[in-house]
């Protein structure tokens, strides 16, 4: 019964939020020539950069009564960018002319630092492992070296090199450029990522990861290559075409315990997928949104090498944010996978307790090869935007920050589809409902911190931190 009441509170939440939107009213006005577009602020973010996200442009005739519309689109569309801390946009009207005044604080984008962090799927799974250790244990712990060149050349362009070492060693090139073409609607995303583990998970036993570990060398070793072309005709929709490449090599005892780690008899596994994505953003924010809609659908072929996974998949993701007050928003989104695959290799598959989970069940991990998962949050603001001066900061990428918190309420919906359940997990095929409350703090530079109480079905409490987004990453660029 508490199931079937979850489902309908959710279901009615979603359809409320749908239904909840705002009506324009229009005002007769004569149109304005924007005669001049005055940009001051970027002293490395190209002025190209700034003019491609804009609703308008020089020489457009605009209907004054339209202007504070356009001028919040465009200013949402900046924000999206990632590269500036505050904008500002502004108008100067005369009897025929619109002078338009775009203001920016650029981020600092170079941000080479030391990598000392935790290697494991959330933060509570690591305390518990650290805990149970007596506080002595400190192996799962990644450490290294890590440059981070954002607005790379002032093109909006991403440069990341990574050099990790520890429980989860990770060496990683990645180049981003949105804007390969003058007219900026062509882009390429790549990166080559090589892993290498002592301790490699190879099953998934009673919902939880079980690990093999070798004393003398790497359990396993891996490689990731991807190339990604990106086409923008418009400010809120993109198509994407990627072609991924993932090799595996682990030790053959992983392979004896779990024969379909690989899907083969041999000690290496190895897939590619090619598969076109669709995506359209129009949310006031991408990390942590209050307002909008997102929609997401992507369409894979895998395609068979050492391992035989040539299977198709469909996933998708709807996401919608709506204030109805001044003071409360109603978020809600529904992500789903579903394949067509008749079993899995379990080294390139992961369901639920990784990237995508059910708030309440981050302890465990549930395998599946469709899921269906679906997040409802009533939030009260307390906090919005609250704008700060650091004086004793002397650069202005850091001296003026912003905050927000939020007090929220939250009911999660998961479900994973698996054809053969050879270890008897108990919440594969089966409804997973958490619920909860949290408080999210969210500031500059991206950062976030959410403190969330969460109950599930199988009666557990507890608390949890999480530094994310809990409608899940999507993708910035």
């Amino acid at each position: 019964m508490n199931k079937l009441i979850a489902i309908f509170i959710c279901l009615l939440t979603v359809n409320i939020n749908i239904c909840l939107s705002n009506n324009d009213i229009s005002t007769e006005t004569k149109e304005h020539q924007i005669s001049k577009i005055i940009i001051t602020g970027n002293k490395i973010t190209k002025e190209s950069i700034i003019l491609r996200e804009l609703s308008f442009k020089k020489g457009d005739l605009i209907d004054i009564a339209k202007l504070k519309k356009i001028e919040a689109e465009s200013k949402v569309n900046l924000t999206n960018l990632n590269l500036f801390n505050f904008i500002t946009i502004s108008n100067t009207v005369n009897e025929k002319n619109i002078i338009i005044l775009i203001e920016v604080t650029e981020r600092w984008y170079i941000w080479p630092y030391p990598i000392l962090e935790i290697s494991e799927r959330n933060f509570n799974v690591w305390w518990d492992e650290f805990k149970s250790s007596n506080y002595s244990d400190f192996s799962r712990l990644n450490y290294g070296l890590f440059l981070n060149i954002e607005n790379f050349r002032g093109q909006n362009e991403l440069l990341m090199l990574k050099f990790r070492k520890g429980f989860k060693e990770h060496y990683m090139l990645r180049f981003e450029t949105p804007n390969m073409n003058k007219q900026k609607t062509l882009g390429i995303n790549t990166h080559l990522e090589f892993f290498r583990r002592k301790k490699t998970f190879y099953q998934t036993i009673n919902n939880e990861l079980v690990y093999f570990e070798d004393d003398n060398s790497f359990s396993s070793n891996e490689m990731l290559l991807n190339i990604e072309f990106i086409y923008r005709k418009n400010l809120k929709t993109k198509h994407k075409i990627n072609f991924d490449y993932h090799s595996t090599k682990v030790n053959t005892e992983i392979i004896f315990r779990n024969p379909n780690y690989l899907l083969n008899t041999n000690d290496k596994g190895s897939f590619g997928k090619i598969s076109y994505q669709l995506i359209h953003e129009n949310r006031n924010s991408n990390i942590y949104p209050t307002n909008g809609n997102y929609f997401d659908i992507e369409i894979s072929k895998n395609i068979a090498f050492k391992s035989p996974i040539n299977h198709y998949e469909i996933s998708f993701q709807l996401e919608k944010h709506r204030h109805f007050s001044n003071r409360f928003i109603l978020g809600s989104s529904l992500k789903s996978r579903i394949s067509n695959a008749d079993e899995l290799a379990y080294f390139a598959n992961q369901t639920l307790g990784f990237e995508d989970y059910v708030r309440g069940y981050e302890f465990y991990v549930v395998d599946g090869k469709d899921f269906y998962l679906s997040k409802t949050a009533l939030k009260l603001i307390l906090i919005e935007n609250k704008k700060i001066n650091l004086q004793y900061i002397k650069r202005k990428q850091f001296n003026k920050a912003h905050f927000s918190i939020y007090a929220t309420v939250f009911s999660d919906l998961g479900y994973t589809n698996i054809r053969h359940n050879y270890n008897q997990n108990s919440l594969e095929n089966t409804l997973l409902w958490g619920r909860g409350f949290s408080i999210d703090y969210v500031t500059y530079y991206d950062k976030m911190l959410r403190i969330e109480f969460s109950i599930n079905e199988l009666g557990e409490k507890g608390v949890f931190l999480h530094f994310s987004n809990p409608f899940g990453e999507t993708n910035k660029k």
